[in-house]
């Protein structure tokens, strides 16, 4: 379908040229930075941020209060670097009207897009202006693009405008989100794909909830969204839905709940009874006896997430997994994906590293029989699945995947960042086609080994990123095999 930009997004933008003098802080922190959510979950891990600190667009306030309450005490050499960088950031988005430019240039798309900075095109401008009042924030983002994916020739990704009620803050929005604690990739909702039209609803301050039962929990965050999922999918204006919860009953321990759902579209149910039914569970055609295939509600994803963190041999570790349903059996989710990670962090007053492993898991049995995968992110219905111009919502490698991920990166005085990774990955492994075709990533199964790095350093008075990727892929099933690599860069520029 042709996209039609929300005409609040286009006010914003106009609005925000013509204004100048206002104090402005972003209301979260963005899924852009990989750099600064390295040293947010080195100090989480620590113990000195106590909120919860997996649900990105991350809000800023109970951050800042934890730091704030930290230099009441001693905080440890190898976590005063990652303090300092997260105030800076902080302390950052808190300057008068942000106004800037980021260019970029690709030698190709990215194939898989982790947390951090997206180059989702060969060749981008973006023009971006912030400001923030006592009781409302926006963020105009206008991005130019050539050899986009999805053949766009401009967009608003990372434009909102939001407004403070209470503990809430309610946004109009196109901006990218990561939900849970993946340092590579999440199972529900990333960046992968393009970011889509919200309105959005989001606890503020991490509080814990002062009610019997409910304040066991802990700091708990809070968020749903409703949107709208426009594409090039061959039904056309696709409702989408979302919620989550994640909580610490403990400084060590934080868990989260995550559900979203595609429903609706042309031609489809799109009342508030259907929503009702959806969210009732009431929308797997076969299992449910009161539903057919012409009146199913929608397409879910459901499950939990965990953090764990824990000091040891004198460094803290962090261990977190995720589980993610593709369908429901009995009230609970089934054919289930599942994620795992190892990390910690080290460092001085100088800098702070950052080092994990990682596996993931889409490789999902739906049928119950002998035939494996061709299911996660599916659907009957939305034939190109859980998708946005044929990238995943969620895995940043898709369906039928296995991917094993060493990452190591570093945060030093002087602005400087620089990463590494080293992938192992299964790709299309039962080589099958899906709904809407060939599998959006390699159309047969593939054997990959990818090594990545990255490099951030200021430059003319601005910042620039560059990256880099090389990998060797095998097909058995062609006897073929392929090394490739790719290079990107942008550089950004405040006024």
């Amino acid at each position: 379908m042709t996209y039609q930009r929300p005409k609040l997004t286009a006010i914003a933008f106009a609005v925000g040229l013509s204004t100048s003098t206002f104090v402005a802080a972003s209301p979260w922190i963005d899924t852009q930075d990989a750099y600064l959510k390295h040293s947010i979950t080195a100090l989480a891990n620590g113990g000195i941020i106590k909120a919860p600190v997996n649900t990105y667009p991350l809000m800023y306030k109970s951050i800042a209060a934890d730091l704030k309450a930290a230099h009441n005490g001693i905080i440890p050499e190898h976590l005063k670097f990652a303090l300092k960088h997260v105030e800076h950031a902080l302390k950052h988005g808190q300057r008068k009207r942000t106004t800037g430019v980021k260019l970029k240039a690709a030698s190709r798309t990215n194939d898989f897009q982790s947390f951090g900075e997206r180059h989702s095109a060969k060749g981008e401008v973006n023009l971006f202006n912030e400001i923030i009042s006592d009781n409302w924030a926006f963020k105009s983002s206008v991005h130019f693009t050539q050899d986009a994916y999805n053949n766009k020739k401009r967009s608003f990704e990372g434009s909102y405008l939001a407004t403070f009620f209470g503990n809430w803050v309610i946004s109009a929005d196109q901006v990218s989100q990561w939900w849970g604690p993946g340092n590579d990739s999440v199972l529900t909702m990333s960046n992968n794909a393009v970011a889509f039209p919200a309105v959005r609803f989001t606890r503020h301050l991490s509080e814990p909830i002062d009610l019997p039962v409910l304040n066991w929990l802990g700091p708990i965050s809070m968020t749903t969204y409703f949107g709208m999922q426009e594409h090039s999918n061959t039904m056309q204006n696709i409702r989408t839905w979302g919620a989550r919860v994640n909580f610490k009953p403990t400084n060590a321990l934080e868990i989260g709940f995550t559900r979203t759902a595609q429903w609706g579209g042309a031609n489809r149910p799109n009342g508030f009874s259907t929503f009702i039914d959806l969210l009732a569970g009431s929308d797997n055609a076969g299992i449910d006896a009161e539903v057919s295939a012409a009146e199913e509600p929608g397409n879910q994803l459901a499950g939990m997430d965990f953090h764990w963190a824990h000091h040891l041999f004198g460094r803290d570790f962090g261990f977190y997994g995720e589980l993610i349903g593709e369908d429901e059996s009995g009230g609970t989710p089934s054919h289930v994906m599942y994620q795992l990670g190892l990390e910690t962090s080290f460092g001085s007053i100088d800098n702070i590293y950052h080092l994990y492993a990682e596996f993931s898991d889409t490789f999902v049995n739906c049928n119950d029989d002998a035939t494996s995968g061709n299911c996660a992110y599916e659907h009957h219905l939305y034939t190109e699945g859980y998708r946005r111009y044929g990238r995943s919502m969620g895995s940043t490698y898709d369906s039928d995947a296995q991917v094993l991920t060493f990452g190591l990166s570093a945060a030093q005085v002087g602005g400087t960042s620089w990463y590494s990774k080293l992938k192992l990955m299964k790709l299309n492994k039962d080589n099958q086609n899906h709904w809407s075709g060939p599998h959006p990533i390699s159309a047969y199964a593939q054997d990959r080994v990818q090594v990545e790095g990255g490099y951030r350093l200021p430059l003319m008075k601005g910042l620039l990123n560059l990256q880099g990727s090389l990998y060797h892929s095998k097909i058995d099933i062609l006897g073929a095999s392929d090394t490739k690599a790719s290079f990107r860069a942008s550089w950004e520029y405040r006024f």
